[in-house]
């Protein structure tokens, strides 16, 4: 497919005017450099480029978006500006949106000073966003502010340039005015973000000097998350304090984006009054973004992740199963008692007293499966589900699970049981009804190897029944 007559490219007066004239690079490699820190905390971060399309990029993994990508874009001009000027650039960021919807995640213009008349811009976005994490229960307050700013930007670049602005621009007034300014705003972006640093100042600028150098040998080229880090860690001589896991964060409807992990929005699955999305919904909208990360954490040869966040017993098996052990993963599972390992095993004599109840048949074609841990879910499946007690495989533990060790000794028996199950009865599917708590059902879903399709479902206790929701 041929590109629109006005979409931006590389080989066009605009994507080669940074290339050809290079007034202005030590203000936008200035300004990308100090950026750099927060970049390389964030483990979606992949590569970013000086003079690409825009004057400075940044590429970040993201497992919600078309292209599983999205790019941060920033133009930045050194010199005076009058209110036209700030219009053309505003202009320039809308361009590449309309040729290349939802590519960017946001567009921001930095110059040291805003024109007088528009100086508003710097400010007042940033205020409204700052406030939105404390309003975030207070829809109506927030929607007040960000109507107001749309009408303020509106009034000022007309309709829709104006919309737009408010939705995917910044626009940040940083001061530069030589190497020194720079060196410094590197070093304070360093120890902001990584506390723990304690880098010698001589480093830092040792630092910022080997990264300058990359970028200028580089220019219109990707520099990867990798030599980045590389050429940071072996100018301060010491390795920046990253965690070992990697992050990877489950948004819920009570929760706030959360910074330095990998976001995954789990928000219109955790049955919010006892509602829970279609099966079809579960697939397209989180089953295939955990397929899209696990594939993605693969090609960077990332096999620990450290959930966070809160997740209903769905979420969690699917979470498990998406991260599972025989595809190479092992996770660290955050329990009120601390971090449970799926590679801290049990010892071989570990025992537990499951009360276990064979199925005489298939229901259908399909195994019914009630795992519960201290309540006994297999109670309500004929009332219900309308499965009689004698069509389903009961496990149940009166007993809590106190432990990792415990976890993975109780995945382990659940997954050999309905194994032998399944080798007796051949069905072509699972039906899966579990009640216990969401950290066992991340472990079991990480053994959840080699078996048939497997439904799942959700109790909803105001209706005292049991819904399907993802199928693995």
């Amino acid at each position: 497919m041929s590109r629109s007559e006005n979409a931006p490219a590389l080989t066009d007066a605009r994507g080669m005017g940074g290339v050809i004239a290079q007034d202005g690079f030590d203000y936008q490699l200035w300004d990308g450099l100090a950026r750099l820190p927060t970049w390389l905390a964030n483990p979606a971060f992949e590569q970013m480029i000086f003079e690409g399309l825009e004057d400075l990029e940044a590429r970040f993994f993201a497992p919600h978006a078309p292209r599983e990508r999205l790019l941060e874009r920033f133009q930045a001009k050194a010199g005076a500006l009058a209110p036209a000027d700030v219009r053309t650039v505003l202009q320039t960021f809308s361009e590449f949106e309309t040729a290349f919807p939802n590519a960017a995640r946001v567009q921001t213009l930095v110059t040291p000073r805003l024109p007088s008349t528009v100086s508003w811009l710097a400010r007042d976005p940033d205020r409204v966003r700052k406030a939105r994490p404390f309003y975030a229960p207070f829809a109506d307050v927030m929607a007040a502010s960000d109507a107001e700013l749309r009408n303020q930007l509106t009034k000022t670049y007309g309709y829709p340039l104006g919309v737009f602005v408010a939705e995917s621009v910044e626009v940040s007034e940083r001061n530069l005015p030589d190497r020194d300014a720079a060196v410094m705003l590197f070093g304070v972006e360093l120890d902001r973000t990584y506390p723990s640093l304690d880098a010698p100042l001589r480093r830092v600028a040792e630092a910022f000097e080997a990264l300058s150098a990359l970028a200028r040998r580089s220019i219109g080229a990707p520099l990867g998350r990798a030599i980045l880090r590389q050429t940071i860690e072996d100018a301060l001589g010491r390795p920046l304090p990253l965690p070992q896991s990697f992050p990877l964060y489950i948004r819920s409807d009570r929760n706030e984006a959360k910074e330095r992990s990998l976001e995954i929005d789990a928000s219109a699955f955790c049955g919010r009054d006892g509602a829970f999305p279609s099966k079809a919904e579960w697939n397209e909208h989180f089953l295939a973004p955990l397929d899209r990360t696990a594939r993605w954490l693969r090609s960077q040869a990332v096999s620990r992740i450290a959930l966070s966040g809160s997740y209903r017993l769905t979420a969690a098996m699917a979470l498990g199963w998406s991260f599972r052990a025989a595809i190479g993963f092992e996770l660290e599972i955050p329990t009120r008692d601390g971090v449970w390992a799926t590679d801290d095993r049990p010892s071989p004599d570990m025992r537990q007293p499951w009360r276990i109840s064979e199925p005489m048949a298939l229901h259908g074609d399909q195994l019914i499966v009630s795992v519960g841990i201290l309540r006994d879910p297999a109670a309500d499946l004929e009332q219900t589900a309308g499965i009689p007690s004698q069509l389903a495989l009961v496990l149940y533990l009166e007993e809590p699970i106190p432990s990792a060790k415990s976890a993975q000794a109780a995945a382990s028996a659940i997954k050999r049981i309905v194994d032998s199950a399944v080798a007796r009865l051949r069905p072509r599917g699972i039906r899966l009804y579990f009640a216990g708590p969401a950290a066992l059902a991340v472990a079991l879903g990480h053994r959840w190897n080699a078996m048939a399709p497997t439904q799942l479902h959700e109790f909803v206790n105001s209706e005292r029944s049991y819904v399907p929701t993802a199928l693995i």
